[in-house]
This record gives C-alpha cells, sequence and structure tokens, in this order.
C-alpha cells in the first residue's frame, strides 16, 4: 500500500487481520498453541490483541517483520510478553523453533509465501504441521503478486512489475482509477502469481490437508493437516464461514463501494489541486503590475467597460474559495 493508505482511511479498508478476530481467535482456542508466530505484524492492531489472547490462554506470541513500523516497536515495549524478530519470513523461519500456530500476513506473492510453507513444512511434518492462517488470499492480490521490496525476490520469480498503479475488480491489467498500489504485478493470473496460487499450489499433492476459505475483509485461509489432533475442533469453528456464499456476495459488494471511494477522493482531490493552481493564477494577477496596466488599457479602449478587471479576478477567487 502506499505511504499515505492507512493514515487516510485508518481501518474503513479493513486491512487489519483483527476485523477476523471472532473467526482467528475460535481458531486458536481450538488448537491451544504452545506458541503463536506473526509474520507480518505492520502497525500491531493484530498483535496487540493476540497478545491479549495469550494473556489468557497462557500462549507465546512471536511477531516477524524485517522492517518494523514505529507502533509495532512501541507495542514490543510496552508490552515485553511480545517477542518481535527483525528478520525476513524466510530467515525468521529458519531459526525459530517450530510453533503450533502460524499467522502468514507478510509479503503478499506467490515466491515469498511458497518458500514460508516449505520452510514450514521441513520442521514440522505430517499431522504435526501447525494451523497456519493466511490474509488477503481474496481479490486484488489472490491472483496477483504484490511486493514491499521487489529487489528482496529472485528476479526469475518476480512478476513484470507494475508500480504506483491502481486495480479494478474484474480488471486483469491496471486502471486509471481503483485501488491504489506501490509495487504490484501489471497482470492478475497466471502460474506463479498471487497468494491463493501458491496455497493451492502447495496442497495440490497433499490431499492430506485442508484449506478453509472465509471469504471476508479480503479473505482468510486457513490451512491444517486433517490428521492433526484438534483437526475437528477446527473444522468445527470454520464450517459455518467456509466459502459461504453470502460472505461472498457481501464482500464484492464492499470491495466496489470502496473501489467508488478510492476513485470519488482521487477525482476530488485533482479537483482541489486545480482550484489551487486558479487561485494561486488568480492572486498572481492581482498582485501584477502588468495586470494593473493591461486593464486600464482595456479600459481606455472598451470607454470605461473593460473586458477584465481586479473586480472580476477577486470574485472569481471569492468563488473559488468558498467552493473548495
Amino acid at each position: 500500500m502506499p505511504a499515505d493508505f492507512f493514515p487516510t482511511d485508518p481501518d474503513e479498508n479493513a486491512a487489519s487481520l483483527s476485523n477476523l478476530g471472532e473467526v482467528i481467535f475460535a481458531c486458536l482456542d481450538a488448537v491451544e498453541p504452545r506458541t503463536v508466530i506473526e509474520v507480518g505484524a505492520f502497525h500491531g492492531k493484530s498483535t496487540e490483541e493476540m497478545l491479549d489472547w495469550a494473556e489468557r490462554s497462557g500462549s507465546r506470541v512471536i511477531a516477524v517483520d524485517p522492517e518494523p513500523h514505529q507502533d509495532l516497536r512501541d507495542l514490543a515495549t510496552r508490552r515485553p510478553a511480545l517477542e518481535l524478530v527483525e528478520q525476513t519470513s524466510h530467515e525468521a523461519l529458519r531459526e525459530l523453533e517450530p510453533a503450533e500456530a502460524v499467522i502468514l500476513d507478510g509479503d503478499h506473492n506467490y515466491y515469498t509465501l511458497s518458500e514460508e510453507l516449505r520452510l514450514i513444512e521441513e520442521r514440522t511434518r505430517g499431522a504435526e504441521l501447525p494451523l497456519i492462517m493466511f490474509h488477503d488470499i481474496g481479490w486484488p492480490l489472490a491472483r496477483r503478486d504484490a511486493y514491499y521490496v521487489p529487489e528482496r525476490i529472485p528476479s526469475e520469480h518476480r512478476q513484470p512489475l507494475a508500480r504506483d498503479v491502481y486495480l479494478l475488480a474484474g480488471e486483469p491489467g491496471v486502471a486509471d482509477e481503483g485501488m491504489p498500489f506501490a509495487c504490484v504485478a501489471a497482470r492478475e493470473g497466471g502460474p506463479r502469481n498471487g497468494v491463493l496460487t501458491a496455497i493451492e499450489d502447495f496442497i495440490g499433492e497433499r490431499p492430506q490437508l485442508r484449506l478453509a476459505v472465509v471469504p471476508a475483509f479480503f479473505g482468510l485461509g486457513v490451512l491444517w493437516h486433517r490428521e492433526a489432533s484438534w483437526a475437528r475442533r477446527v473444522d468445527a469453528v470454520l464450517e459455518p464461514w467456509d466459502r459461504n456464499p453470502i460472505l461472498e456476495r457481501l464482500e464484492a459488494n464492499r470491495v466496489r463501494q470502496m473501489v467508488e471511494r478510492y476513485r470519488m477522493t482521487r477525482r476530488l482531490g485533482l479537483f482541489a489541486d486545480r482550484s489551487e493552481r486558479a487561485a494561486g493564477v488568480f492572486r498572481a494577477m492581482l498582485g501584477s503590475s502588468v495586470f494593473g496596466l493591461a486593464e486600464r488599457v482595456s479600459r481606455l479602449r472598451q470607454r470605461g467597460a473593460p473586458l477584465f478587471s481586479r473586480e472580476q479576478v477577486r470574485k472569481a477567487l471569492d468563488e473559488l474559495e468558498r467552493n473548495r
């Protein structure tokens, strides 16, 4: 997301996993993990709620982020129970002790997520595989890579890039208006593109794994081994939510309205920019001795009724100021 994404609309876009808290914490209660690893904590909103849950459950919370936001650093200072690991997910998952639950919400692209899953499976095979949760498996990143730092991804694993662009549901390329993104794949779809594609490819040859999809707030995915000791409890939690058609329609409608708000905000911004430029021109005219001379010449030629005057410019400027 662009740097100004959250300050302009801090939570209406439901970018935080905390919007799915009722489902996430019910799943965690079913698993009773000793340790939860959260990859991609960002501002730490969902992390703080995770800490509250951990205090009640006796669990340990580890947040992994290579470049923590200051809010997350402040949270780690305020809540010493939080273990903040300032590494990439690939570095951290090689070194940390395996956890019973892992939340993957970091760099949303095929390569990063595929490697995260590979590293987790290497250390916890079979029914010992942790409960794994994913965010953003719906539009717009289900079938389109996004990159926080493209240079971290090997060039052969990167999609052709589009920077500072807008995305629209149903538009496989980029659009003139829509949801803003700093760096994404130039086109949606195709092999090795998007987070849901990475998850599906991972489970394709592993029939013992089960994936549930909660189609709300950009999509929550939950993955587990069918023979895990807690598998039936997790299945019971997710059964009402999994690929629920009502939720799918609600999410599609929410996305349309959100994108329309982005479009309207951008248009209003462009209008405000043009108005400010016009106001600047009018102010310069009022302060210009050349304009004053032109007004006098016009008054003489028109015999007292100039084609333009300072008074007309003042009225136009006042009208602009009132409408901004």
